[in-house]
Formats: C-alpha cells, sequence, structure tokens
C-alpha cells in the first residue's frame, strides 16, 4: 500500500465533491448557522475546510478511521475536533455528542447504508439530519466493461430507485436529492492526474502499477462519467 499513499498524499479530496453541492445540502436541510456538524469519514479534512466557510458559527467534528488524515486536521485545522477512529462506533459517537447534521461524502458504501443510517439516528439532535453521497448508476445499460469496473469496486452499487427503496426500507424520509456535477469530479480527478503525471517519471514497478490503475478510473470516468455519479441525498428519520 505504500505507492498507493505515496500516489494520495498531500491530495486535498478522497473522493468527488465541491462547495456548490455542499452548500446545497446545508441549506435544504435547515442548517442552522452554530449547528453542531459532524463529517463522518472526512478524509483529509476539504470539506471540514468549506463547511467552516459556510457555516463559520459552526462547531465541527471530523471522524476518520485513517489517523493520518486526523493528524493533518489537527494540524492544518485546529479549530475542528478531530477523531480517529470507525465513523459507526457507538463509542465514539457518544463521545462526539449529538449533531444538527451529519455529513459524509462518499464514506457510506464500506459499511453500506443501511448500517451507517442505523448508525447514525442516535446521534442526530431532534431536528437533525443525514447528508451523504453514493455513486449510482445513471444508466441501466452501461457497456460491460465499465459494470465489470463497479462490481470490483462497489459490488452493492444501486440506482435511483434502489438507493431510494433502501432509505425508505431502513426508516428514513429523503427530503431531497439531487446529482453532483461535473466540478466536483474534477475537484478530485483533476489533482488526482496531475499527481500521477508528477510521479510517472522514475516510478517503479509497484508505483507503475498504482498509477496505472487510477489513470484507468479517471478515464473511465471521463468516457462514461454519464453512465455513474455521485448522488447527494438528504434524509431525516421517518
Amino acid at each position: 500500500m505504500s505507492a498507493f499513499f505515496t500516489l494520495h498524499q498531500g491530495l486535498k479530496r478522497e473522493g468527488p465533491g465541491d462547495e456548490e453541492s455542499l452548500a446545497w445540502a446545508l441549506d435544504l436541510a435547515r442548517t442552522p448557522v452554530r449547528a453542531r456538524i459532524l463529517d463522518a469519514g472526512c478524509g483529509p479534512g476539504a470539506d471540514l475546510a468549506i463547511l467552516s466557510r459556510l457555516r463559520p458559527g459552526a462547531s465541527l467534528v471530523g471522524m476518520d478511521l485513517h489517523a493520518p488524515f486526523i493528524d493533518r486536521i489537527r494540524t492544518e485545522q485546529p479549530h475542528v475536533t478531530a477523531i480517529a477512529g470507525d465513523m459507526l462506533a457507538p463509542d465514539l459517537l457518544a463521545r462526539a455528542g449529538r449533531f444538527d447534521l451529519i455529513w459524509s461524502a462518499g464514506a457510506a458504501y464500506g459499511p453500506g447504508v443501511e448500517a451507517s443510517l442505523a448508525a447514525w439516528r442516535g446521534a442526530l439532535l431532534p431536528e437533525g439530519a443525514v447528508a451523504f453521497s453514493d455513486c449510482l448508476w445513471r444508466n441501466t445499460r452501461s457497456p460491460a466493461h465499465v459494470r465489470d469496473f463497479w462490481a470490483r469496486e462497489y459490488p452493492g452499487m444501486q440506482d435511483v430507485p434502489g438507493h431510494l427503496r433502501r432509505i425508505e426500507a431502513a426508516g428514513w424520509r429523503v427530503m431531497g436529492a439531487r446529482w453532483l456535477g461535473d466540478a466536483a469530479w474534477q475537484a478530485y480527478y483533476g489533482p488526482l492526474a496531475d499527481r500521477i503525471a508528477a510521479l510517472r517519471p522514475g516510478a517503479d514497478a509497484e508505483m507503475t502499477a498504482v498509477l496505472d490503475e487510477h489513470q484507468a478510473e479517471i478515464d473511465l470516468w471521463r468516457a462514461h462519467g454519464q453512465d455513474y455519479g455521485y448522488y447527494l441525498t438528504v434524509v431525516v428519520p421517518a
């Protein structure tokens, strides 16, 4: 994994996202100015920085399993309470308190949407909401090689109807939902592509394999981004 972390070291983002989509979710959820907000699976803290601008009076908590991300947030954003650990762990959530908004960008797919929503329910304040993005199919007839890629990366990937059924079955109500635009993908893939190009000269076999794998992912989106996308959903307990 050393080549993987070398590639990702210093990147601001570990997945698609942008300020415009985050602002939309905050407004839809009616998140107050002085809210308590948890960024669950916060990565290196790009969205925490945006939240600091959009809700400067908020109390922010970032939680991620990867300790180096948490160390980076503590250095770069000392106003944020940064917690290393499982974003679904009951003890960590209890220690963090309760929130007006739980934000999670592309992190719920690992443990599963149902498990994530179940864990976060008890961490919400009475009028609180969860806003999370998940990768979904936009086109049920996408080419076989696109299907094969996502079968490896995200075997449980849904289309929009399946996604909404899963949320409803978990006991939540959808306030609103929207696709992330191309700018959100470029915010991740643009710097990643630049980093790949910078590391190409002199890369050993391990690094070359990692660079090729990530470049193939970028190329797939550039050619077939109309077939899948990140879907941002704001939900409240039903």
